[in-house]
């Protein structure tokens, strides 16, 4: 479909809360790519007022024409306020690295297999339900994507299943994202996505344990043949043990 339809929708996952996936298509062999990302998200209650500034790099870089790595990092600072309280903290949402196998790609379609190694910060989603902080996490993911139609204008899809094993007392979780895309023009490309977390209910006590479903929406401008800049809104709109937030984000993509 085109190279910038693989960067972008590789890149549209390093601007997610979630950690960050490749899309199925690796990336060339000795081609290294780069997304930045600032993003403000936050969630309110009645009684409460959460809200957290990101800054995140994503690289990832071709091994081989079967073999790609990558990883993420997530630095913040949050701030919360209740009824006679508040606080703020700096530090780590995220840190992972992965290995990321190429199984099928033709003309139209590519399918891939990944793992990871992640460990969430105190400034994740799971900070949100009162849990200790989390330890190290590891992740194995399929991932498939196609083509949808060429003419008169360029749509994709890509689909991604997952099982993450959380050491230290956090529930496992099964994830899946589904993203569409639609390049009307050479230089633009809007990108919706939806992602979901479901806990297998597994945690210790006074653990991690949480559901998660959202929705996220972006515009891509690719500004040159090796930069790109992306802007837009992510909402959660169905929680368990958390309370449902929304971000908006910036980011800009370059490849060497």
């Amino acid at each position: 479909m085109g190279a910038i339809f693989r960067y972008c929708a590789i890149a549209l996952a390093a601007s997610c809360g979630a950690p960050a996936s490749a899309s199925p298509w690796n990336r060339d062999d000795s081609r290294l790519f780069v997304a930045t990302t600032a993003e403000f998200y936050h969630s309110d209650t009645q009684t409460s007022r959460y809200w957290r500034s990101d800054a995140d790099t994503y690289f990832e870089y071709g091994i081989t024409p079967r073999w790609m790595t990558g990883g993420k990092f997530s630095y913040g600072t949050s701030k919360s306020e209740t009824p006679g309280a508040g606080f703020e903290e700096s530090g780590f949402n995220e840190t992972s690295f992965y290995l990321q196998r190429q199984m099928t790609r033709r003309a139209h379609s590519a399918s891939a297999v990944k793992l990871s190694l992640a460990r969430a910060g105190r400034l994740s989603a799971d900070a949100q339900t009162g849990a200790p902080e989390p330890n190290m996490e590891i992740e194995a993911r399929a991932l498939y994507g196609r083509d949808l139609l060429l003419e008169p204008v360029k749509i994709f899809a890509t689909a991604e299943a997952a099982y993450r094993r959380r050491f230290g007392g956090d529930a496992d979780q099964i994830r899946a994202d589904l993203l569409i895309g639609v390049e009307p023009t050479k230089r633009m490309l809007i990108l919706v996505e939806g992602q979901s977390i479901l806990s297998l209910k597994n945690e210790t006590e006074g653990f991690a344990d949480f559901d998660l479903y959202k929705g996220q929406a972006s515009i891509v401008w690719r500004a040159g043949r090796t930069w790109s800049i992306v802007g837009g809104a992510r909402k959660e709109f169905k929680t368990r043990n958390i309370v449902p937030g929304a971000a908006v984000f910036v980011g800009v993509w370059s490849i060497f």
